[in-house]
């Protein structure tokens, strides 16, 4: 009678299901979020073609569509990229699906073998007495009621194989119609890639075309310069002294807090001041807001970054940088509401020139400005809740901007990092 260790082929089986099964959902996983990121990307192109078409001037084109239009460029770009990688991780499933198709026929043949030499085994010795001699050869007690275990589950282990067999045999079917599917959105992203590709070519001339047409008016844009640089640096300048005030007042309040408490333990009284509550109160939020980097939700409910944080280069002027932007501007449409991006208290509204009504919130020790705001709905003193209104955006040529900032104490943070993607 053959000897075939089961336990050895059951082993081997799993462990090549598994890991087809584990390397299988790695790759599915990887498709769907570069699907996921392809979607959120044309999403935000849809949404730029809208406001392309309302800030669209039937007279002259505009430094605005200008901006849009190179934002638009950029993330078709972006969107080519993904488009790229998806491309990739589909192409390398396919390759892996058809390895795992090629090891899962081998071993099947393996188990087919195994299967065979059992039945015929099984076969041979079909005879009753052939059995029954072979447990009365048994050189001991122990012996023999493990070959009385043996023969009593043979037929189960037939079975078993037959099963194992039949697994790898759907499983070999399942990954061949993964393929086909595979194939054929591998083919559907290629056209898509093509598609995307003429459509960033159209646009590189659309945008050249209109930094042609606007070159003519350079005189007029470095007075616009001019007025924009002297309007960002009261910004910055006012800013950063309402925050230091806010500070200032924070740790005043700390200090008066200190000062009572050692005052009521010299008393020996053991009360605590209300203001300490305050100041406790802050710091835990602090952590909250530190704690949720990345995860901000977006100040205003539908919106595109069209200026970075940072320095950055005039869109027709060459080789002159534009005032350095202490946080991010949003294109949304217009009138849109603006929202507080976590828990906090106003500290103070205030109207600057170029920037309409801005408005700065408190959370513990950080801080987040919005500006260009036409009207407002809180009041200085208020607490706000996450995703709560603060008021409604100014309305220019049919679109809004929202510029916002996000600062720790007086150092200034790319809003980016802590919104969520």
């Amino acid at each position: 009678m053959a000897s075939v260790n089961y336990k050895y082929i059951a082993l081997i089986v799993i462990l090549l299901l598994f890991g087809c099964n584990a390397l299988s959902y790695a790759q599915t996983r990887e498709i769907e979020q570069q699907k996921t990121k392809i979607e959120k990307i044309e999403k935000d192109i849809e949404f730029l073609d809208a406001q392309i078409k309302a800030t669209r001037n039937k007279e002259s084109k505009t430094l605005g569509e200008l901006v849009l239009i190179r934002k638009k460029i950029e993330d078709r770009k972006e969107l080519l990229v993904a488009l790229d990688g998806e491309i990739k991780a589909q192409t390398h499933s396919i390759n892996e699906k058809e390895e795992h198709i090629a090891a899962l026929g081998k071993r099947l043949d393996s188990l087919k073998g195994y299967y065979s030499q059992l039945v015929q085994s099984a076969y041979k010795n079909r005879d009753s007495k052939l059995w029954f001699m072979y447990i009365l050869a048994s050189s001991s007690i122990e012996q023999a009621y493990r070959r009385w275990g043996y023969l009593k589950n043979y037929s189960k282990l037939i079975n078993e194989q037959a099963t194992r067999a039949k697994a790898t045999q759907e499983k070999i079917l399942q990954e061949k119609e993964d393929i086909i599917k595979l194939k054929a959105s591998n083919i559907s992203a290629q056209a898509a890639q093509q598609k995307e590709y003429n459509q960033l070519r159209q646009e590189e001339k659309q945008a050249n075309l209109y930094a042609q047409s606007l070159s003519t008016k350079q005189k007029e844009f470095k007075a616009q310069l001019t007025k924009k640089q002297s309007e960002a640096k009261e910004l910055a300048n006012k800013v950063e002294k309402m925050i230091k005030e806010a500070i200032r007042k924070e740790e005043l309040l700390k200090a008066q807090a200190n000062k009572r408490i050692a005052q009521q333990k010299a008393e020996k009284k053991t009360v605590a001041p209300a203001i300490n509550t305050k100041v406790t109160t802050n710091t835990k939020l602090s952590g909250d807001f530190a704690a949720n980097k990345g995860k901000l939700p977006f100040p205003v409910s539908k919106g595109v970054i069209i200026e970075k944080f940072g320095e950055h280069y005039h869109p027709t002027l060459k080789n002159v940088k534009l005032p350095f932007n202490n946080g991010v501007n949003i294109s949304t449409t217009g009138g849109a509401d603006v929202m507080a991006v976590f828990d906090g208290e106003i500290k103070q509204i205030i109207a600057i020139p170029g920037y309409n009504q801005c408005i700065l919130v408190q959370h513990g020790s950080y801080f987040t400005f919005y500006c260009k705001l036409d009207k407002v709905i809180v009041k200085a003193g208020d607490k706000v809740k996450t995703g709560e209104t603060l008021g409604s955006l100014h309305i220019d040529n049919n679109t809004s901007v929202l510029h916002f900032e996000l600062w720790n104490g007086t150092a200034k943070q790319n809003p980016e990092l802590w919104l969520k993607k």
